[in-house]
């Protein structure tokens, strides 16, 4: 049963569920700006950017008793369509990293110092 599209009740679901598409486009923002901020030798991470990055993590959706609204519906797709490119650029992101740490050991392991004993006779 939906409500009248003029009741309250209607007017509450929609600011509702605007607040939460609004939430849910602050916290792609952030995780699309920190993906795309990738740091190399010569640039640090914002650091700013990163705390954001964390928090939206930490994000927790809100509390919303009614269905979503039918004029809501396009921007709520176009939502879940940046969170799966986000999603896809982030995990890709994370494969290449991966590969890069395990090539920079396989160098690291092939060109470190050979350990060996060194035996010093000191009594004659």
């Amino acid at each position: 049963m939906s409500a009248e599209p003029d009741s309250p009740a209607a007017t509450a679901a929609l600011t509702a569920w605007t607040s939460a598409l609004d939430a849910l486009e602050d916290v792609l923002d952030t995780l699309e700006a920190a993906a795309a901020t990738i740091p190399d030798e010569e640039t640090a991470a914002d650091p700013e950017l990163l705390r954001r990055a964390a928090a939206a993590v930490d994000w927790t959706p809100p509390r919303v008793d009614a269905p979503i609204p039918a004029v809501l519906v396009p921007r709520a797709a176009r939502i879940s369509e940046r969170q799966q490119a986000v999603l896809t650029r982030l995990t890709a992101d994370a494969d290449t990293l991966r590969r890069h740490r395990s090539a920079l050991g396989s160098v690291q392991a092939a060109t470190a110092p050979r350990q060996s004993s060194v035996y010093l006779d000191v009594t004659g």
